[in-house]
């Protein structure tokens, strides 16, 4: 075949698979049995200066892109009162989609052996966004599990932070609960409705543990999918702003649509694909059908509010 017929085609299977980078790992022995015990962890300062300039770059890129915009897209989630002359951005989908810095990123840096280290094995990826915690106000986030979101066959996802502005209590930043993912999957329904947070199931001593991921650009935070964390209101007047990844082990595989969909859905970072799934024993709570789109878990709480 032509060099000619192959040109514009995506690169074939083998390819993609030879562009990996060899896994090299990066979390040592300590910070290993910190997530394991407690369900998160935080590796300080492992990006290099570089790609955070990068990625902040990238993000004001994506935020002046944003300002124009009347309504919402599949990228874009807006809060009330976004004009282009005072933007109110709460979250970009799937940044990948929309600069290669995030690709790159994503899939080539050390955010791949973090995530290979933590998963312990092959990883791939699932999806991705930039979350702004605006200020005077950004919204609270509920205490949730990202697995109960998106189930999958087994538990074994791990969500990496990377804050591109200091994440402080004061603005608002990650509150996690401690070893909450050895308790298994809660429920995020209430009075039969869909509320994408396990609020309800929280007891007073539970809160009375939870801590705050007070981080700076330069470090990342890894949470387990089944550890509880949410996050407070950010009442200061300094934005918050935080990419997430999230990654899957190779051998778990979604039973239901994704919440955020991208064409890098389940593309290998470290590793080769799995042959087999592996599945866990017990029951599980489905999230709605998000096949049609989901709003978002701002949209989500603001519609029980209501």
């Amino acid at each position: 075949m032509s060099c000619s017929r192959l040109r514009g085609k995506p690169p074939m299977p083998e390819v993609l698979a030879a562009q990996r980078p060899p896994h090299r790992p990066v979390v040592d022995r300590a910070l290993l049995a910190e997530y394991r015990e407690r369900g998160f962890v935080t590796v300080p300062q492992v990006l290099e200066a570089s790609l955070v300039e990068a990625l902040r770059g990238a993000t004001s890129r994506l935020w002046e892109a944003g300002r124009s915009l009347a309504a919402k897209t599949s990228h874009y989630d807006l809060s009330a009162g976004h004009r282009a002359d005072s933007p109110r951005i709460r979250r970009v989908s799937s940044p990948t989609e929309l600069d290669p810095v995030f690709e790159q990123a994503a899939f080539d840096s050390v955010l791949g052996d973090i995530a290979a280290d933590l998963i312990g094995g092959p990883v791939k990826f699932y999806h991705s966004k930039i979350n702004f915690k605006l200020p005077g106000g950004g919204e609270e986030i509920g205490w949730h599990q990202d697995w109960p979101v998106f189930p999958h066959t087994n538990a074994n996802l791990v969500a990496l932070s990377v804050p591109l502005t200091p994440s402080r209590k004061a603005n608002g930043c990650l509150r996690t609960i401690p070893g909450s993912h050895r308790g298994g999957a809660r429920s995020h329904w209430a009075d039969g409705r869909y509320v994408l947070n396990c609020n309800q199931s929280m007891s007073a001593g539970e809160l009375a543990t939870a801590e705050d991921s007070e981080v700076d650009p330069g470090d990342v935070v890894a949470h387990h999918g089944l550890v509880v964390h949410g996050s407070a209101p950010n009442p200061s007047p300094d934005i918050r702003t935080t990419w997430i990844i999230q990654y899957a082990a190779a051998d778990a595989f979604a039973y239901t649509a994704p919440v955020i969909d991208s064409r890098h859905r389940n593309r290998m970072v470290r590793g080769e694909p799995a042959t087999h799934a592996r599945v866990e024993a017990g029951l599980i709570e489905l999230p709605p059908d998000f096949s049609g789109g989901y709003s978002s878990i701002y949209s989500l709480q603001t519609e029980r509010r209501r």
